[in-house]
This record gives structure tokens, C-alpha cells and sequence, in this order.
């Protein structure tokens, strides 16, 4: 399995153009949205054993039992079922699933005509609107104080953390 991959996902992008008529000051406005909600992609759990290959992690552990999955940020799965070994371990690749990401984006735009060539837009544009927090994948080296927990939040694309951004323009078209 890709350590992309994703099971399920799902988008929604939707603009409305509010059915507002009348001058130049009250009509022209448009709602947008863009909804986000996918599955968690796979962690790939390793050892920093490195007498095999030479390269810490890369070797992949014993597993013991079956894997658990929490859902908490202090312990997100069981560590205890897996065990790091001096060879290749029986764990196979990606296959412990991380958390899942949800977003919604939304935009507010008016536009508004001038003289009969020229037009305004007005935009208000929220990232994150619900300033919801998308964790970040568990630590995956076995025998770190990470390992199992998650101590970052996730962005759309990237693992840099996100939170609620609002940014505002305006723009002349003539």
C-alpha cells in the first residue's frame, strides 16, 4: 500500500449566486464552498534497528497480536503488540491507518458593475472556517517517546499544521 493512499474521499465544490436584484449595490453576491473529508493515510511502522541494512528506519517489527486502533492523540494504537527485531519482521508494510481529514472552505464574493466596461470584485475568504484540527500522523519508530502518539496537526497539503486563515481582495477588471 502507497503511504498516499487513501480508501475513501470525498469533495464538494459549490458557488451560488444569491437571487438578489434590484441596483448595482445589493445584487452581484456569490457564496462558495469547497467541503473536504477523506480517510487517514497508512503509517508505516519501523524499528531504528540498522544491523541489517545498515539504514535506521527502515526494518519493520514483529507483530504479536492484532493491531488496535485507539483513536486517541496520547495513544493512537496499541504499541504493545509490536516488537523490534535485529531482521525483517512479519508487520507488514502500511499497515496501521493514521487519523482522518476534514475541511471546509468558504468564500463570499460581490461583484459590482462600473460605468458599462469596468466591474469590482470584492472577496472574504475563510481557510478552515470551522478552525477544525486535523491531527497529523502518529509516531511510527518503535522505542522513541513518540511512538503511537501524535504531537502535530495536519494541512491540506502538507503536514505543516493548519488552523483558520481569512483573507480579504479586492480587484478592478476593465
Amino acid at each position: 500500500m502507497s503511504d498516499f493512499d487513501t480508501r475513501r474521499r470525498f469533495v464538494l465544490n459549490a458557488i451560488y449566486e444569491l437571487p438578489i436584484r434590484g441596483n448595482r449595490f445589493v445584487e452581484g453576491w456569490q457564496l462558495a464552498a469547497i467541503v473536504q473529508s477523506q480517510s487517514g493515510n497508512p503509517v508505516n511502522i519501523v524499528t531504528n534497528i540498522n544491523d541489517v541494512n545498515g539504514v535506521t528506519n527502515t526494518l519493520r517489527p514483529d507483530v504479536t497480536g492484532p493491531i488496535n486502533i485507539i483513536g486517541e492523540v496520547d495513544r493512537w494504537f496499541d504499541p504493545s503488540v509490536f516488537t523490534a527485531v535485529a531482521r525483517f519482521g512479519s508487520l507488514g508494510r502500511n499497515v496501521v491507518i493514521g487519523p482522518r481529514f476534514d475541511n471546509v472552505d468558504f468564500s463570499i464574493t460581490k461583484n459590482t458593475k462600473i460605468g458599462e466596461r469596468a466591474r469590482a470584485q470584492f472577496r472574504a475568504e475563510f481557510f478552515d472556517l470551522f478552525n477544525h484540527a486535523n491531527l497529523g500522523q502518529p509516531g511510527n519508530i518503535i522505542g522513541t517517546p513518540a511512538f503511537g502518539r501524535i504531537s502535530t496537526t495536519r494541512f491540506p497539503t502538507g503536514e505543516s499544521g493548519s488552523s483558520r486563515q481569512v483573507q480579504f481582495a479586492m480587484k478592478l477588471m476593465f
